[in-house]
């Protein structure tokens, strides 16, 4: 019987530390994903049902491997704890019987442990809400491109839960309660949201919106006075004919950009992406192409003119410049190309 009881003890999927530690969470992530994609019906930028299958799958699938390792790891530190007793079940037996009352005899052990429990969901539910918050916080600040990393500072604001967790489990565990679990997810937890906070301080492209001054006669239109800039600069990017190579990403989520959609759309300088001649699609980088009514603006600084031909062969300087009013976002692909 006892063999058997320890053999239920130590199955990952039948015991409640696994309900606790993958079940619930994954049900919260799964409605908090569904909330997200319907909130985002109404905005440009549509999650569909796929993606939302996709994205929750690969999400729960990391969350399960985690999940195991951690319960893994609880089973063999309480294996360990209670190895010295092993030899000898009669010392086991009264030692079981003084935690038993020692615990009875803690003021508020039922609080305590209730508490312990909760704690320990709360816990493993800060990671996700620390992810979740991370999609509010971009509302509020929106990053783009490789400037993604900079709002996850967010998942140290939910280090302190971890801690606690790690703080009590070590001072009920002497008393008697069963803490383990706080212990081992606590630590793992907290590991994860001090590595993912950590990406915050990977360097980017972000660059002084003054920069986009060089750019403004260039551009042919009525630029915001803010905005948010981002410039790469890389020696070839994915196109090999084009050399020196530099991306200017202008963002103006927060701006108002009626006159700038309203310069474009009365410029000559600018043209829709359907209505742009075949043979100019040369100067338009495959990363900057795109099947949706966007507005472009080829510039030869060389030659000095705007979506034409060069009269002759030779090395030109162009500047392949995208305006996507859906988005807000204008990009401004500058680089060298050897015109034949």
């Amino acid at each position: 019987m006892k063999s058997t009881n320890s053999k239920k003890d130590n199955n990952v999927f039948k015991s409640r530390f696994f309900s606790e530690l993958f079940v619930i969470p994954s049900i919260m992530w799964i409605i908090l994903s569904i909330l997200a994609m319907i909130d985002s019906m109404d905005s440009t930028d549509k999650l569909t049902i796929g993606e939302l299958i996709m994205t929750d799958f690969v999400i729960i699938l990391i969350w399960f491997v985690i999940s195991i390792l951690i319960i893994k790891v609880s089973f063999r530190l309480k294996k360990l704890f209670s190895k010295k007793n092993k030899d000898n079940d009669e010392v086991k037996i009264v030692e079981n019987k003084k935690t038993i009352m020692k615990i009875e005899e803690y003021p508020h052990s039922r609080f305590v442990k209730n508490g312990m429990i909760i704690l320990f969901i709360v816990t493993i539910v800060s990671l996700w809400l620390a992810l979740a918050s991370l999609f509010i916080v971009d509302e509020i600040s929106p990053q783009h491109g490789f400037n993604f990393t900079k709002n996850m500072w967010i998942c140290w604001c939910f280090l302190p839960i971890p801690i606690l967790s790690i703080i009590l489990g070590f001072k009920y565990k002497k008393v008697g309660f069963k803490c383990t679990k706080n212990i081992v997810g606590g630590f793992i937890i907290a590991f994860l949201l001090l590595v993912y906070g950590t990406f915050c301080l990977i360097p980017t492209f972000s660059a002084n919106y003054d920069e986009i001054d060089k750019y403004r006669d260039i551009v042919d239109a009525e630029l915001p006075s803010n905005g948010k800039l981002e410039i790469q600069n890389w020696g070839t990017y994915f196109d090999e004919d084009k050399t020196e190579y530099t991306i200017i990403n202008a963002y103006y989520d927060k701006e108002n950009v009626i006159d700038l959609v309203s310069s474009i759309e009365n410029s000559n300088n600018w043209i829709l992406s359907k209505d742009i001649k075949s043979v100019l699609r040369i100067f338009i980088p495959s990363t900057l192409y795109s099947d949706v009514d966007a507005y472009y603006s080829i510039y030869n600084k060389t030659t000095g003119q705007y979506n034409s031909l060069p009269d002759k062969a030779g090395d030109y300087e162009i500047y392949a410049m995208k305006y996507d009013v859906s988005d807000k976002h204008l990009e401004i692909h500058k680089f060298k190309y050897s015109y034949k």
